[in-house]
């Protein structure tokens, strides 16, 4: 059992702080990776469209250059026709040579002598656009050929590979671009090669204007040099962010265990005590009740708060120890001072959904009421909205049981919580308890109690009797009182006090029967 429980907390306080801080790690570095993968697709289709448009103004001078061959070749080709090519073709940087081919020969071009750069153009299709191999050009340098139609043949441009070869190769250094051409691709090696489109399995960016395209490999979902390249500081502020993380939830375990452990035993010990709190009359001050609440004196701490170990208490099921072992201690404290308590003195205690669906909650209700037999006080649960009541049958029974064996039942903190106006109709609430939120906004300033007098309306109209919580200023007992609100606990009349001190607080006020 001791290695079994050793095992546990090993898992607990070890192995899920660790898989904690790595899930959230590996999480950090799929969304990085996603967004680096997001960000190169957009950057490539980016790339391929901006080069397209480059290879689109460099077809657009090759339009405009055989233009110029067309009116050369409607005028003959004479020493001037010549000229003209030759000088469209060194204003045009971009482009190798003209040629005017009519009648299956070449009649004209811009290259002196009127030289023929292509090896047997007269074979070539009559395509607009091809790319040519090495091998079909003398100087064994691969072309773009742009062709346009004329009367009796065509004017034929070629495009210089090296400037081609700039946008493709240059474009960036993350894509590889193919010049696509009918069947044929320049790559950014200056090669042209045989390309199927049934084989392809990358992207295309087709031109608008000229029958080519740009194809290019999309990027991969996942790379490693990508990721460490680019998100390298992200990296590592995720890996802080996931090591922080893993500390925190492995002392939060510790902590949580170790606290746990500490209120069980506390509960176990007896370290859990009443405090009381006065529940006054607002009129006359005297004592009319006490709300009970638990305190936790810790032997090395001190006094802990509650709203530090009862969410604990309330998560883990040790509620129920804790509120049955402050039930017997109220017993035990109060009991011996019954002869000095009015009658009709209310004693509340709260209680949670969790104690009030345990099997044993109606008898813990019964053993606490037998210890005050023979005196007419009221036991007051106060019921807290922390936890939806009304979803769960057995709960709204257990509290109508009790109500109908005397116990009275208190809506506590009404207001802040999940049940609201639906507890008033299912349950047999015979008090509410104003939260101290609406009690604290009573000011002299104007407009500051309309929520309040919408809960004090509500009431009213309901016959449900209030108890004000948070009382702490002259102008709020006042607002209270003007309001016949009767029943008032809060700083202004006493703070929680020790039974030793609370016997003091009922020597000191003035004994009343409880009329309510």
């Amino acid at each position: 059992m001791l290695v079994y429980s050793i095992k546990e907390n090993i898992v607990r306080n070890v192995m899920i702080p660790v898989l904690s801080a790595l899930f959230l790690f590996l999480i950090g570095i799929l969304i990085i990776n996603w967004q680096l993968w997001q960000m190169a697709k957009m950057n490539n289709v980016h790339t391929a469209t901006v080069s397209t448009q480059k290879i689109e103004n460099i077809l657009s001078e090759a339009v405009s250059a055989a233009s110029t061959a067309k009116r050369v070749a409607e005028q003959g080709c004479s020493s001037s026709g010549q000229l003209a090519l030759g000088t469209e073709a060194a204003l045009k940087p971009h482009l190798r040579a003209i040629m005017i081919q009519q009648q299956g020969k070449i009649i004209c071009t811009s290259l002196p002598g009127n030289g023929v750069l292509i090896v047997h153009p007269e074979t070539l299709p009559e395509q607009k656009l091809m790319l040519l191999p090495g091998n079909r050009l003398v100087n064994g340098i691969p072309v773009l050929v742009f062709q346009m139609p004329i009367a009796g043949g065509r004017v034929i441009v070629s495009v210089s590979d090296a400037h081609l070869q700039d946008v493709i190769a240059n474009a960036s250094n993350s894509v590889d671009l193919g010049l696509v051409v009918a069947d044929r691709m320049f790559t950014r090696n200056g090669e042209v090669t045989g390309w199927k489109a049934a084989s392809w399995a990358g992207s295309l960016t087709t031109s608008s204007h000229f029958p080519f395209s740009l194809a290019w490999q999309p990027p991969a979902f996942f790379s490693l040099t990508r990721l460490l390249q680019q998100g390298w500081s992200l990296i590592l502020l995720i890996l802080a962010l996931s090591v922080a993380v893993g500390i925190l939830i492995r002392r939060y375990k510790g902590k949580s265990t170790t606290f746990e452990d500490d209120l069980r035993k506390a509960i176990l010990q007896g370290e859990i005590v009443p405090y009381y709190q006065p529940i006054v009359n607002g009129d006359t001050g005297g004592l009319y009740g006490v709300e009970v609440l638990a305190r936790w004196k810790h032997p090395k701490s001190g006094f802990i708060p509650p709203d530090v170990f009862i969410p604990i208490a309330e998560r883990s099921g040790l509620i129920i120890p804790l509120t049955k072992g402050l039930m017997a201690k109220v017993v035990t404290q109060l009991k011996p001072l019954l002869p000095k308590l009015p009658d009709g003195f209310h004693i509340g205690v709260n209680i949670s959904a969790r104690h009030i669906n345990a099997p044993s909650f109606i008898g813990d209700c019964r053993i606490f009421g037998k210890g005050f037999q023979g005196k007419a006080v009221k036991l007051v649960l106060e019921v807290t909205e922390r936890e939806p009541l009304i979803d769960n049958p057995h709960l709204v029974e257990n509290l109508n049981a009790l109500h109908n064996a005397g116990f009275v039942i208190a809506l506590d903190d009404f207001g802040t919580g999940y049940s609201g106006l639906s507890c008033l109709n299912a349950l047999a609430i015979d008090y509410i308890k104003i939260d101290k939120s609406f009690v604290n906004r009573v000011s002299e300033e104007k407009d500051s109690t309309i929520l309040l007098d919408c809960v004090i309306d509500l009431a009213k109209k309901l016959s449900l009797r209030i108890v004000a919580e948070g009382v702490e200023t002259k102008e709020q007992l006042e607002y209270l009182n003007r309001n016949e609100i009767t029943l008032l606990q809060g700083y202004y009349f006493g703070k929680p006090v020790s039974y030793i001190d609370f016997i003091k607080v009922i020597l000191s006020k003035p004994r009343e029967t409880v009329m309510v």
